[in-house]
């Protein structure tokens, strides 16, 4: 069915209509400027036919009402990708900008996805292509219920809220990938508490786990109890499935797969269960 994408119309709100005028026209300076001529040949590309001439209107208008006129068609998602394919120069700002679209965009169950294009080897160092924008429909989000969480520490603060958000907006991946971050300074933070030396750039969370083990005897040995075993062996095995599920699922390095909402839910309330349980643990040191 034309216009449907994902199982949804790709048909935008106001609001994001308007931030993509300002994208296309340059005028919002998030993005390059383009002139009446540029703006004619931008929508010709995507199969409309304007000639500019006597007669053109203010850009901004004509940009408007080219957009009103393809909204939930099935055009109007190639539109929004070409919008930011602009701003692949510029990584970090390009995600900004796109993540400020995807907010606005979120009510309408859309958002910009970031991939990346082919890179290739220069000799043994792999070189990433360039980043581009996809637009892909988001899951309803399951109503997550955060339970009080022992973290008090500002930036672990921030984490959470973070995970929070990105539930709530049907960012599964980033939601993931903030729950690495949060288990991440979290052992950081308990080693430093602990005096136990580590390697402050480390991002490996299974190498600093392994030390934190080792410093609040949560490691198995000959003297463990059988009946903890399984318990220290599970609490391991998870700290090795956040690191898996970040590479593979989150948005750190090229997803291999998608998340879906009871994913990144799963991962949010485990994470917290899986803080709490070494809160506590070292309450009983």
């Amino acid at each position: 069915m034309a216009g449907v994408y994902g199982g949804y119309w790709v048909k935008l709100s106001p609001k994001p209509i308007e931030f993509l005028v300002g994208i296309i026209t340059g005028d919002s300076g998030l993005s390059e400027y383009r002139s009446g001529p540029e703006l004619v040949n931008f929508f010709n590309s995507h199969g409309e036919s304007d000639l500019y001439g006597q007669g053109f209107p203010s850009r901004h208008i004509f940009v408007r009402e080219k957009l009103q006129a393809l909204n939930g068609g099935d055009r109007i998602k190639a539109v929004v990708e070409s919008a930011f394919d602009a701003l692949d120069e510029e990584k970090d700002h390009a995600e900004d900008v796109a993540f400020q679209f995807s907010k606005l965009a979120a009510q309408d169950g859309i958002k910009l996805r970031k991939d990346y294009h082919y890179g290739f080897y220069h000799g043994n160092e792999y070189v990433q292509g360039p980043i581009y924008f996809e637009v892909v429909t988001i899951e309803r989000p399951m109503r997550v219920q955060f339970e009080k969480v022992f973290l008090t520490h500002p930036s672990l603060k921030e984490g959470v809220r973070k995970a929070r958000r990105r539930i709530e907006d049907g960012d599964f991946d980033g939601a993931i990938t903030t729950c690495y971050t949060i288990i991440d300074q979290f052992l950081k933070l308990s080693l430093q508490k602990r005096d136990v030396t580590f390697k402050k750039t480390e991002g490996d969370i299974k190498k600093l786990y392994k030390l934190y083990a080792a410093s609040a005897s949560l490691e198995v040995n000959a003297e463990t109890e059988a009946s903890l075993r399984p318990l220290l062996n599970g609490l391991s095995g998870l700290v090795t499935g956040f690191y898996e599920i970040a590479n593979k699922a989150g948005d750190r390095h090229v997803s291999l797969y998608r998340p879906a909402s009871r994913h990144a839910v799963l991962v949010v309330n485990l994470t917290f269960a899986f803080c709490e349980y070494l809160v506590a643990s070292s309450q009983q040191d």
